[in-house]
């Protein structure tokens, strides 16, 4: 989940099968005028964690989630730590030959931030596809993985894959929606309301017996404002505004089977608990990163 604290790192996202809710109530922010469709369910409001069995699958939503971090020190000598947590959550890659399909929905974004929908699309797929990009490398010792930017990525490729985690054509839907009470077995990134210092939350439905997902939506609070920025980490295009891809990419770390860090060690890593407007750090992935989801699906890893 998201928390906006008056502190340099504001926002705190916390969540895992998954909420991620930022508890912000010092910062000003604009309340955006228009209804979204997605409501985040008042009974998860000031709870940490939720479990609940429907049949044959549990929904977990996780404020704050505690496991042990494997720790792969610091490969890429950028004087932060690197590591993972791991949901213990995962994807049947073998019944999604092509990749794990997803829908987007930007029409909150175009009619309320005056986005172009294409642009839109285009940052939340990139951020996607550089967990995609993750799975298939051969080495994690990297300086940073980021899509589409291949040329600045900085691997070795010495071995082939053949993993598609994420599809690489998602679906446009403007009336697309997050399931919350049932899985619909659609797996939806989009806008909706959410109670004052939410900022975003991840859910995830999954097999309680197997821990494979089966459904897993994204719903950005549009109680904030939202943007795209220059994707140069070290200059900051807006202080009002969370950058869609920033965002997007910490939140898909989820869906790939990841948890949240708070040990400031680890504060360079894009699952690292903590943001703040204008932050394009998470768009790339660190070394800690591609470990762990390389870890979920190592089964998949096929080398030549």
């Amino acid at each position: 989940m998201l928390t906006i604290m008056k502190l340099n790192r504001a926002l705190t996202l916390t969540g895992a099968c998954l909420l991620l809710l930022l508890i912000s109530a010092l910062i000003p922010l604009s309340i955006a005028s228009a209804e979204a469709n997605d409501e985040m369910p008042r009974e998860w409001y000031g709870k940490r964690k939720v479990v609940d069995k429907f049949g044959k699958y549990t929904r977990v939503v996780l404020i704050h989630y505690e496991s042990s971090v494997v720790d792969v020190g610091d490969p890429d000598k950028d004087g932060s730590s690197d590591g993972y947590e791991l949901l213990g959550v995962w994807w049947n890659l073998s019944k999604y030959p092509n990749g794990v399909p997803y829908v987007i929905n930007p029409s909150w974004a175009v009619k309320s931030y005056g986005l172009k929908a294409d642009d839109v699309v285009r940052e939340i797929k990139y951020a996607l596809e550089s967990w995609d990009l993750a799975v298939d490398l051969s080495d994690c010792e990297v300086d940073y993985v980021v899509y589409p930017d291949y040329e600045d990525v900085g691997y070795k490729t010495d071995a082939s894959y053949t993993i598609n985690l994420f599809n690489d054509d998602p679906k446009v839907d403007y009336k697309a929606r997050a399931s919350t009470s049932y899985p619909d077995y659609k797996n939806v990134i989009t806008w909706g309301r959410a109670q004052r210092g939410v900022v975003a939350y991840a859910i995830i439905w999954y097999d309680s017996n197997t821990g494979e997902i089966v459904d897993a939506d994204m719903v950005l609070n549009s109680y904030y404002k939202w943007g795209i920025a220059d994707g140069d980490e070290s200059t900051v295009n807006f202080k009002d505004k969370f950058d869609i891809r920033n965002i997007v990419t910490h939140e898909a770390g989820h869906w790939c089977g990841l948890d949240d860090l708070y040990d400031s060690a680890y504060s360079a890593m894009t699952m690292y608990g903590y943001a703040s407007y204008g932050e394009e750090i998470k768009r790339t992935l660190e070394p800690g990163d591609v470990a762990g989801v390389q870890a979920v699906y190592e089964s998949w890893r096929l080398t030549s």
